[in-house]
């Protein structure tokens, strides 16, 4: 296939577009909580199949936004289905904000072991000791190199088993630039349609195996951004994308 095939049928979405969608959803009267519950079982379904659909200890890693919110999501499926699960939220809870601060009150309802802390210092011994890491630390906003505490947790996460939600953490979703430090993950759950990034070849190394995972953005949201959605991104669809080189 091209190039341009590929970004027909599985998107190839630069950062503004990402955000442009989300708040048409939101205009359309479907909330970032409901987009974001979807995400979150599909980043559980993608673990899961990395875990040969067996039980087993996951650490979570999630940052303050969107993308930490997803994480907590699939903390709390993956919980359900019979994982150890570990998850710390990078910050200082009582200045988180929006939705990760429902994920969080959910995930710990739900018996999910969760930390907010700014303290990176034992999380590469916590990733070590998992069977697999969920990089949902830093999302498609990100433009320059990660700052702490996000920069020890990325450092964390060098010799671990790693998905990593939507992009690598301290990746640019956009260009595909990899700052310093950087996710090195074995997959990538992006969701929605591949961002434009990950058809570079640092985006792709960096991201490792692509999968892409519809999460429900309504026609009305694509409509009113002049886009058209990913032709083979539909009917809960989780899938390999073909490397474009």
């Amino acid at each position: 296939m091209t190039v341009a095939t590929l970004e027909e049928r599985y998107g190839a979405l630069p950062p503004d577009r990402i955000a442009a969608l989300d708040a048409a959803a939101v205009g359309a009267g479907v909330a970032i909580l409901m987009l974001m519950e979807v995400a979150g079982w599909q980043v559980a379904r993608c673990a899961w199949r990395m875990l040969r659909r067996r039980p087993a200890p996951v650490l979570v890693l999630a940052g303050r936004g969107n993308n930490g919110g997803d994480g907590l999501v699939a903390a709390r499926h993956l919980l359900a289905w019979g994982c150890a699960v570990e998850a710390v939220v990078l910050g200082e809870e009582e200045r988180l904000r929006g939705a990760v601060v429902d994920q969080l009150r959910a995930a710990r309802g739900a018996g999910v072991a969760v930390r907010v802390t700014e303290d990176t210092a034992r999380l590469a011994d916590a990733a070590a000791a998992a069977a697999l890491c969920v990089d949902a630390l830093l999302g498609t906003g990100l433009r320059s190199a990660p700052r702490e505490p996000d920069a020890g947790a990325i450092t964390a996460l060098e010799r671990a088993r790693v998905l990593s939600v939507d992009v690598p953490s301290g990746l640019d979703a956009g260009t595909g630039q990899a700052h310093d430090p950087c996710v090195s993950a074995e997959v990538t759950c992006t969701l929605t349609a591949v961002k434009s990034g990950l058809w570079t070849a640092e985006g792709r190394a960096r991201a490792g195996r692509v999968v892409v995972a519809d999460i429900g953005m309504p026609p009305a949201a694509w409509n009113a951004c002049g886009l058209r959605p990913p032709a083979a991104v539909r009917a809960g669809a989780l899938l390999t994308v073909p490397p474009p080189f």
